[in-house]
């Protein structure tokens, strides 16, 4: 993808589906195009949210309720 913005340095909030779990790492360190809003990372960033996507203990599970569409 073509950058058309300038990068902002920004906390952002990374979701994540792994094993069919839902996983957030917040307040992550990104750069953040200002026009499409696409995220970057950099090199320690990037593994130490790998880190998280494995991790055993989050720091709190919150209940998300789920719905199943029905036709008609």
């Amino acid at each position: 993808m073509l950058m058309q913005g300038n990068l902002l340095k920004r906390k952002v909030k990374v979701e994540k589906w792994v094993n069919g779990k839902l996983i957030i790492v917040e307040n992550v360190p990104a750069f953040v195009c200002e026009k499409c809003q696409e995220k970057y990372y950099d090199a320690k960033t990037a593994l130490r949210l790998d880190e998280y996507f494995h991790e055993t203990k989050p720091n709190k599970v919150i209940e998300v309720p789920v719905f199943e569409y029905e036709e008609g």
